[in-house]
Formats: C-alpha cells, sequence, structure tokens
C-alpha cells in the first residue's frame, strides 16, 4: 500500500514566518516512520504543495481542508486533526461537499454526530512519537517553574486566563510571541503609538525566550518543573485530548491543564486540571512547593500514555480501516 500524507502549507512556511515547525509537518513526518515501521506499507511520505506525488498513490490522507486531487490517489481521506474557528461541525458540514472516500477524527464526539448524519468514519486520536518523546535527563538550562510552547493562537481569553498568570513565576515561554504590526501600519510609522496591543502580547512578547528545537523539545517537557497546557476552545468544544498532553507525559513531566471532559473522565490522576486565573496561580504555587505529589503524577501520567496513546497503536487502526477503504 503506497500512503501519501498531504498539507496545505508549503515545506518551511514555519522558518520564513518565524514560527516553531508545524505541528501538521511533524505529526505527519512520526505517522509516515511508524507506517513504514509495521512492515505492511510499501511506502509512506508527506506532501505538500511544493512536493507533489510524482505516481499516483493508493491512498492520500489530507491533514488540513484541502480539496481532494483526483490525480493524486485513488481514494482520499480527510483526517480532521485541526480546531477550527467557525466550529468543527460547521466545518465537516462544509467538507463533507468535496466527496472524500473517508474520514477520521481526534473527536469521538464528532465522529458520532458525523455518522448520526449519514456518514463513515473512523476515530484516530493523536498519538504520541515515543522514539523522540521519553524521559530525559534533567538539564539545567529547561529546569524552569512553569513552561510552555506555543504560539498566540488559542484568543486572547484562554490565553489570559490559562497562561498569562505563569507570568508571576520562572516562566520558559517558547514560541514566536512578537506583536505582528499590519502592513500599512509599518510603513505609516506615526500610527503605531495608536495600535492597541494587548497587555498579555506585550509581556509574552518581553519575556519570550524566541524558537525551541525539535530535539530540546523532550529535554523541556522533563526538566521543568510543571508544564502548561492550553486549549483550542474547539478542541474543548469537541472533547479532544491534545498532542501536547501526551508528549509532555511520555517524557515524564508534569502538566498542569485546562479543562477537557473526555480527558478529565479518562486521566484524572495523570495531570492536574485548573479552571485558570487565580486557581491556575494557587496551584502553580501548591505543586512547586510539593515536588513528590508532581512525580506522582508524571509516573502516572507515563504509564497511562505508554499504555494507551502510543502512535504504534494509532498506525495500526489506521491500516486497518485503509484496508476497508480499498
Amino acid at each position: 500500500m503506497k500512503i501519501g500524507f498531504f498539507i496545505k502549507w508549503p515545506k518551511g512556511q514555519s522558518e520564513k514566518l518565524r514560527y516553531n515547525v508545524l505541528g501538521d509537518e511533524l505529526y505527519a513526518e512520526s505517522m509516515c516512520q511508524e507506517l513504514l515501521k509495521s512492515g505492511i506499507i510499501e511506502s509512506a511520505d508527506m506532501y505538500y504543495p511544493n512536493h507533489l506525488p510524482e505516481h499516483k498513490l493508493d491512498v492520500m490522507i489530507y491533514l488540513n481542508d484541502t480539496n481532494p486531487n483526483q490525480q493524486w490517489a485513488d481514494k482520499h481521506l480527510l483526517y480532521m486533526q485541526n480546531g477550527y474557528g467557525e466550529g468543527s461541525d460547521k466545518a465537516i458540514e462544509n467538507l463533507r461537499k468535496e466527496n472524500y472516500d473517508g474520514y477520521a477524527f481526534i473527536s469521538n464526539k464528532l465522529l458520532n454526530l458525523h455518522q448520526d448524519e449519514g456518514f463513515e468514519g473512523i476515530f484516530l486520536p493523536f498519538g504520541v512519537n515515543t522514539i523522540h518523546f521519553y524521559p530525559r535527563e534533567k538539564k539545567d538550562i529547561f529546569s524552569h517553574e512553569v513552561a510552555y510552547i506555543g504560539n498566540d493562537i488559542k484568543g486572547e481569553e484562554r490565553t489570559i486566563k490559562y497562561l498569562f498568570p505563569a507570568k508571576s513565576f520562572d516562566f520558559g515561554l517558547y514560541g514566536n510571541w512578537r506583536n505582528p504590526e499590519p502592513r500599512l501600519r509599518r510603513k505609516l510609522q506615526f500610527w503605531r503609538p495608536f495600535e492597541r496591543i494587548p497587555e498579555y502580547r506585550r509581556v509574552f512578547y518581553a519575556i519570550s525566550k524566541g524558537k525551541i528545537s525539535q530535539e530540546d523539545v523532550p529535554y523541556l517537557y522533563s526538566s521543568t518543573k510543571i508544564n502548561l497546557n492550553c486549549t483550542l476552545q474547539d478542541c474543548v468544544d469537541w472533547d479532544v485530548i491534545t498532542l501536547r498532553t501526551y508528549e509532555v507525559l511520555a517524557c515524564k513531566g508534569f502538566l498542569i491543564t485546562d479543562r477537557v471532559g473526555i480527558a478529565e473522565k479518562t486521566m484524572n490522576n495523570c495531570m492536574v486540571f485548573t479552571d485558570g486565573d487565580e486557581d491556575l496561580t494557587e496551584k502553580i504555587e501548591y505543586y512547586l512547593d510539593h515536588p513528590e505529589e508532581r512525580e506522582k503524577y508524571a509516573e502516572r501520567g507515563h504509564e497511562y500514555v505508554m499504555q494507551h496513546a502510543s502512535l504504534s497503536s494509532r498506525m495500526n487502526e489506521l491500516i486497518l480501516y485503509l484496508d476497508k477503504l480499498l
């Protein structure tokens, strides 16, 4: 079986934008590596606008809202592994018009809605690449009190609620938090003082440590005392456990996260949940003072991921589904 994963962004786009590497790229590469290890898949590669298939594949899996191209493959699968500002239910309603041959979802709740409306699909939650994400030796450079990797895409309300309280601690903030300037205002310098830039963005721009290499990410997760997770609202609405959650736990990192129903139900003893704002501040203070409790959570979280959320098990499920499509 010859499989491709298509992302709509040109390879290296994140470098041009000074972002961390796009998550879609990293996840697609990990899925390709895992599929090839199975011994069943003849080829698995990642494609993008500046790298297209030279020969027709058996299956092309689309990781974004990209229209299927019949010249690329015999079958076309949409993998809904992004969040949408309009809501994933609205997004899938529009995307189904493109007539994909199959569908995969990181949200079981969304899959159920999809099936109730007469369509088929598979629940394919995120899986962690345990070849890269595993407990590492602690490094002093990453031994922050609190740490977070990301960009300013969660929205002002959630960022202030679930990340901004960390500013009062030794906060290892990584990613692109620069203040964007509209093209016109860049040219008209005298307009700059009148542009409203939220306080959190000014603060985060000042304290951000910039990009972190993918090689260093597991060391950060393993070394920092408290890792934070802030989930996109659409993922909260549709009960999605994010890939970051699994990756932190795979590194035996201690995690404080916002509330997602399915995570609270299945992983309540693996990480600490917060309502944000003062509750987050209080929990950071408490767990900084109780390292033995952090270690217990980290041990249970690591054990859970190894048993239930490895990428190898997810790809076995994908292979079974693709066999049915073909």
